[in-house]
């Protein structure tokens, strides 16, 4: 299960912030988020890390790239709020499930306590994705509307590393 959600953190580290070329996809977006919570409000976010089930304790089930998550030693897909945090506690990662599936939100913060990533999931593709850099600047250039676009991951630093493709809410492998 670590693996599991180790590689779709590293697909998600993969949204970034890079600079803007000719191609992208348009900015804007005509389609809503599944449901907007707002993770910056702390009372908000403390209800949800309190309800959340911890990484560690789901299995993933089926292909690669078309896995299930189900609660350990259980059939059912999972549906609810799923959490990771660093060794000191500080929360790594908020996201939303529904049948064993991204559905939803999907939330990520640098060791720093800053956000780094929001991106929107149906049905396990996304549909957009916004980054901030480590500073907790947003990022202007990162372009992934409608599950099209490019992302530029960052490191701790604030330096590039690694330019992603998104194409029908699905990571383009080049």
């Amino acid at each position: 299960m670590r693996k599991l959600i180790a590689a779709m953190s590293v697909a998600l580290l993969l949204a970034g912030c890079g600079d803007e070329k000719r191609g992208d996809a348009p900015r804007e977006s005509n389609q809503s988020p599944i449901e907007t919570i707002d993770l910056d409000d702390n009372e908000t976010r403390n209800r949800i890390i309190a309800e959340a089930i911890d990484e560690d304790n789901l299995d993933a089930k089926g292909d690669c790239c078309d896995e299930i998550l189900h609660v350990a030693g259980q059939e059912t897909p999972y549906t609810g709020w799923v959490k990771s945090a660093y060794e000191d506690g500080g929360i790594f990662f908020l996201a939303q499930y529904k049948g064993g599936k991204e559905n939803g939100s999907w939330v990520q913060w640098y060791r720093n306590g800053k956000k780094m990533e929001e991106t929107s999931f149906k049905d396990g593709k996304i549909l957009q994705i916004l980054v901030w850099k480590p500073n907790g600047i947003k990022c202007p250039v990162t372009n992934v509307v409608n599950g099209n676009g490019v992302a530029v991951s960052y490191d701790p630093d604030g330096k590039e590393y690694l330019r992603s493709n998104y194409m029908k809410g699905e990571w383009v492998k080049e």
